[in-house]
């Protein structure tokens, strides 16, 4: 009967019933969550202009107007993300070197390199569209320490077709030049690696389907250096650039390192195949038994 008679409901009513409509215990937890971060993000950030941003406390940023809002989603939109950069600053306190895979704007590179003039980073993307924005949020806050480069990884150097999402550019998997396609320079992780003389000990990479082959080209770097790895995981797109979330466990070894959510809880290799929605797991070396 609901069925039948939802067609005939008029607008008004509909959103009034959402707006009363119980909401499940989980629901209330993450509205509150959120609400309670957008306070603190909203005092820590009173009285700033539109390009300028405390995006923790005691990390102040200059920013280009159009990475406010995704940024934002580090700070309050989604607890998840808010979670996967928490983690992100309290695991990098010792580190050194970041290379930064699927930069976009930069937001984690920021993070790394602001207030850490010793710490080098590597941004790499390979989107013009938010390649300029990354180039500008690097200028504005004076961070000589992050170095851009504008190009994709994957396991083979040469050409990569790619196209849009947003200004995400994405790999376009199948190798066909559609309408809105364009090709973009793509190099092996090892060989940068080696020509710019750069030992990463922490890996972020978000290459919307592409982190396989990306992972492939950085075997050697991962086997000399043993770095931290922050990677998300696309397991549709994976599949679409006809890869298997398996082959991340032939590049990186179990026995070496273990796999984190993002709010630190074990997840194990067989539970990651099994996902089919898009996650966020650290890969941390094992500390030597004493």
């Amino acid at each position: 009967m609901k069925e039948f008679l939802r067609p005939f409901i008029p607008p008004a009513i509909k959103k009034i019933c959402r707006k009363y409509k119980k909401k499940s215990p989980f629901e209330l937890e993450y509205e509150q969550k959120i609400s309670l971060l957008k306070k603190n993000y909203l005092q820590l950030n009173m009285g700033l202009r539109q390009n300028q941003m405390v995006f923790r406390n005691g990390i102040f940023m200059e920013i280009h107007p159009d990475s406010r809002f995704g940024f934002e989603h580090f700070c309050y939109i989604l607890p998840a993300m808010v979670e996967e950069m928490d983690q992100f600053i309290k695991k990098n306190i010792d580190k050194n070197m970041l290379l930064d895979i699927g930069a976009l704007h930069g937001v984690f590179s920021l993070v790394f390199a602001i207030n850490h003039p010793e710490k080098k980073v590597v941004a790499i993307d390979p989107s013009s569209l938010a390649f300029s924005k990354l180039l500008y949020n690097i200028h504005k806050n004076k961070l000589s320490n992050i170095i851009p480069v504008e190009c994709a990884l994957s396991d083979t150097s040469g050409k990569l077709l790619m196209h849009y999402e947003w200004e995400h550019a994405v790999s376009s998997g199948t190798g066909k030049n559609d309408k809105g396609t364009f090709e973009i320079e793509k190099e092996i992780g090892d060989q940068l690696c080696r020509v710019l003389s750069f030992e990463p000990d922490v890996i972020k990479i978000d290459v919307e389907g592409h982190e396989i082959k990306v992972l492939r080209g950085l075997a050697k770097t991962i086997e000399q250096f043993n770095p931290i790895i922050f990677l998300e995981l696309h397991p549709a797109f994976i599949k679409q650039e006809g890869d298997d979330i398996n082959d991340l466990f032939s590049i990186i070894d179990t026995d070496k390192y273990q796999f984190l959510l993002p709010d630190n809880t074990r997840i194990h290799p067989e539970e990651i195949c099994s996902k089919e929605t898009i996650m966020r797991i650290l890969i941390e070396p094992v500390k030597p038994s004493a």
